[in-house]
């Protein structure tokens, strides 16, 4: 009988020892090696087993017989399995977690998460600017964001475009979006010092769509809450690239060419030695028979009555 207990009280303190193996450790981080509380410590399989690294990042957890594998988890780090193979402690480091730059939205002064913001915005990438040959950068905007139109005012290379965020929002007062680089507004009125003539010229011309980082538009609440009544028919913002550390200095040449017909035809010009001969023939018509001179004597009557108006 004593032989019968004896073999039970070993078989179980045997599968004790299989169903509590113990690990710890301590968990730290890459950038500063200090210990980071709150580190979630699970088993990998099981849902029920698990536990939390106190205030000097240590742990201790009891583990399955079965289980392989430790899965490290915080919140802004990139979690990380571990594989036991048979120890018993295990440390670990954890690194911080890189945040895209489609996640977070540039709102000029300040930058928000997607999450942050309750307007409707629309951002624009480097990517989907690069390589777009256009003269001024609000042009790249066409056909990329949703209740935006752009129109030329004229067909010179890099005049000022006609911008309408939601259509019209007002008859008397200006329609066009608030323009806004690195923090900085804009003002994108007609820049070519000739008020009379039928061309413009933005100054977004004088960026290259290869050196903007970001593009975002603010269509509504999202502007005014920032701009206030400057915003009240959209605000765009331009973010543009900038150096970074540990970065190599690059040179990139990019260029591009085009050109222009006539729709049609149209008449041939005259020359100006024509011009001159049909001009005489027009004063001779007009004044020969009154004043008395011939056809080659128009030229010196012209002259002499100022019709040529000096020239």
């Amino acid at each position: 009988m004593k032989r019968i207990a004896f073999i039970l009280v070993l078989l179980f303190a045997f599968s004790a020892q299989l169903l509590a193996q113990s690990i710890s450790g301590k968990v730290v981080g890459a950038e500063d090696g200090l210990p980071i509380p709150g580190v979630t410590v699970s088993v990998k399989g099981f849902m029920n087993v698990g536990t939390l690294t106190d205030m000097d990042g240590k742990y201790q957890i009891n583990l399955p017989a079965d289980a392989t594998t430790l899965v490290f988890s915080f919140v802004g780090m990139t979690s990380q399995e571990v594989v036991i193979g048979g120890r018993s402690v295990i440390d670990v480091t954890l690194k911080t977690e890189d945040i895209g730059l489609e996640e977070v939205v540039v709102l000029g002064y300040t930058t928000k998460g997607k999450n942050e913001i309750t307007g409707s915005t629309v951002q624009i990438s480097a990517a989907q600017l690069e390589d777009v040959p256009v003269v001024s950068v609000d042009q790249a905007l066409q056909g990329k964001v949703a209740g935006l139109s752009i129109s030329a005012s004229s067909g010179t290379p890099g005049s000022t475009q006609d911008i309408r965020i939601r259509g019209v929002g007002s008859i008397t007062a200006g329609n066009a979006p608030l323009f806004v680089v690195d923090g900085v507004p804009v003002d994108n009125s007609n820049y070519s010092g000739d008020a009379a003539s039928l061309s413009s010229l933005s100054a977004l011309a004088a960026f290259n769509s290869n050196d903007i980082a970001s593009i975002t538009v603010l269509k509504d609440a999202s502007a005014t809450s920032a701009y206030g009544a400057r915003g009240s028919n959209g605000v765009i913002v331009i973010t543009t690239k900038k150096g970074a550390k540990g970065k190599k200095t690059a040179f990139t040449l990019s260029t591009d060419y085009g050109f222009q017909n006539a729709a049609i035809a149209g008449q041939k010009q005259l020359t100006g030695a024509q011009r001159k001969e049909l001009f005489l023939d027009g004063v001779f018509n007009s004044y020969g028979a009154t004043y008395g001179f011939t056809r080659a004597e128009a030229e010196d009557f012209t002259y002499a009555n100022g019709l040529d108006y000096g020239d």
